[in-house]
């Protein structure tokens, strides 16, 4: 039988494909922790997890109608970031895909009557949510990509961390680890001046405000008060969490939703991403 073995928040802003030099001079001088230590805070406790398979829930990949899931064999090609291709250019990607259990989730997601579509072509375009996670943190693993569907409220998403639990319990084997691979807060300074707010300090966060909400959050993740994170979800959305917040909503619908009560362990500093407030977070599964 499979099992989630692990869940985590991945900060996933661009940044961190730089040289550390070039991380250094956005920073003023200083460099990002979601690099490090994050990364390895990372990589370690999917080491000590023993994950074979990570599933990325990617806050870039907008779908419409439907929840899809990237169910080829095998990815492989080059990407260049159409949003910021001065940091991700010509980046080579090879990686393998997570096919049984993309279809174990299309099957029981037609048995809950669950809009979603398997999309088994390699071609499936690429986002970088998914290619930093696998940048940094893939060693061999297999790899399910998750879209985002922007029609969808939290239930949805909720319902579709669900029905993936089931589909990972439904296979002879695997050991299963989410990555929610989205920001906090997500707005952006205006374009004339983005770039003066470009360091990882908070100071630089689109507003005093929306830094308080999100050390809210990650204060509730600490206690794993799960339960409130989603009551506090119609305050937080006016301060538009990354992608509609799907990648954390997916991820505790598969561990429990409102009654998960997994404390979230910090492996970075909650920082600036040009307005933008990013993290990684490890849950502890069962706790």
């Amino acid at each position: 039988m499979g099992e989630i073995v692990a869940a985590a928040i991945f900060g996933h802003q661009p940044s961190i494909m730089a040289p550390e030099a070039m991380r250094k001079a956005m920073g003023r001088g200083t460099d990002t922790t979601l690099v490090a230590p994050g990364m390895k805070n990372l990589r370690d406790a999917l080491d000590a997890a023993r994950a074979d398979t990570l599933v990325v829930f990617d806050t870039h990949w907008f779908t419409t109608i439907e929840h899809v899931v990237a169910g080829a064999a095998r990815f492989r090609g080059i990407y260049t970031s159409e949003e910021l291709p001065t940091l991700i250019t010509d980046y080579a990607f090879d990686y393998p895909g997570a096919p049984a259990l993309a279809e174990s989730v299309a099957a029981v997601a037609k048995e809950r009557g669950l809009r979603l579509t398997n999309a088994t072509s390699p071609h499936m375009a690429q986002h970088y949510p998914t290619l930093n996670v696998v940048h940094h943190l893939h060693r061999g693993e297999k790899v399910l990509s998750v879209g985002t569907c922007q029609t969808a409220e939290p239930h949805n998403f909720l319902d579709l961390g669900a029905c993936l639990a089931e589909a990972i319990a439904r296979l002879p084997d695997g050991r299963i680890a989410l990555v929610g691979s989205g920001g906090m807060s997500h707005r952006f300074w205006p374009m004339d001046v983005i770039l003066q707010h470009g360091t990882f300090h908070t100071d630089d966060l689109i507003s005093p405000e929306a830094r308080d909400i999100d050390l809210r959050i990650l204060g509730l993740w600490r206690d794993g008060h799960h339960a409130a994170v989603l009551d506090l979800l119609p305050e937080y959305q006016r301060f538009h969490p990354e992608g509609f917040f799907a990648h954390y909503l997916t991820l505790i619908g598969a561990i429990g939703g409102r009654d998960c009560k997994a404390p979230g362990r910090q492996l970075s500093e909650y920082e600036n991403a040009v307005g933008t407030g990013q993290v990684h977070v490890w849950f502890e599964l069962g706790r």
